[in-house]
């Protein structure tokens, strides 16, 4: 159920809680969360039942996954409905039904590569208007574009500080013409493509970005190292805004959004997901 305690002020939005977990259950440092065509609230943390599942109101339904994950990363719902997870020690992508049936694995389990058909940590994953797959292939510094099968499309980007490399490939957002954002964590930007890797961008002075998500007009950036979150326009990288401090947020990692406008943000070092509601 979802749990709600007194307001934080946080620019446009307010904190009122906090997703509640299990009390039999251990949770670990919270990675994703996603929420469904449904509303139902998918959320992937490191421990055990690390895919875990709640209704749209936040009661708890079901956990999956217990045993599969090395280290738990990103996690995704494609158009179909279906549950996408990333495994950052274990170097594959996971595709599960809502219930929690393994459907496919993408790359070699336990075996990081650089060719076309591995990845070394992959940390997030998009989906196109087209339902390609858009892959932050970090341990390798590039993006990988996969078909709506799984199949190797192209890749590009290398390890490094120019334009069109990156320190870390760590989270990526998408808007509704394609554009892709990615967090180049480490060298303190966002850069901008297009699906075929035709840079269209490359965002700074904010600093350092760990999730990404579009909102609106707005690209919301995570700061796992400040612990606040930057209002990036989408139309010129330049800050709208920007909120939060150690004192409201636990190294906010990966976001999303409900059909309400809600943001849910999962917070590694709290352990928690933490709902803020939009104020007009």
């Amino acid at each position: 159920m979802l749990v709600f305690t007194r307001a934080l002020s946080a620019a446009s939005f307010a904190s009122h809680g906090f997703l509640e977990f299990p009390k039999t259950e251990e949770i670990g440092a919270m990675s994703g969360v996603e929420l469904d065509a449904k509303g139902n609230i998918y959320v992937l943390h490191r421990g055990p039942k690390p895919v875990m599942v709640f209704d749209k109101k936040g009661k708890h339904i079901r956990s999956f996954g217990d045993g599969m994950f090395k280290v738990a990363h990103g996690l995704r719902a494609d158009r179909q409905g279906n549950i996408w997870t990333t495994d950052n020690a274990l170097h594959v992508l996971r595709k599960f039904t809502p219930e929690g049936k393994l459907l496919q694995t993408i790359g070699e389990e336990g075996k990081g590569g650089a060719d076309e058909t591995h990845f070394r940590s992959p940390d997030d994953i998009v989906f196109t208007t087209k339902g390609e797959m858009i892959v932050a292939d970090a341990g390798n510094g590039r993006i990988v574009r996969l078909s709506a099968d799984g199949k190797y499309l192209s890749a590009w980007g290398k390890k490094g500080k120019g334009p069109g490399e990156f320190a870390a490939a760590h989270g990526l957002a998408i808007d509704k013409q394609d554009r892709i954002y990615v967090a180049d964590r480490g060298n303190n930007r966002v850069q901008v493509f297009d699906v075929t890797g035709k840079q269209l961008g490359i965002w700074t002075g904010f600093g350092n970005p760990f999730g990404l998500l579009v909102y609106g007009n707005d690209l919301l950036v995570s700061d796992g190292d400040k612990n606040k979150i930057s209002h990036l326009r989408l139309g010129d990288g330049g800050i709208a805004q920007q909120w939060g401090d150690a004192d409201v947020l636990k190294l906010p990692h990966l976001m999303a959004r409900d059909k309400k406008g809600r943001l849910y943000v999962a917070e590694v070092n709290g352990k928690r997901v933490q709902i803020f509601d939009h104020k007009e």
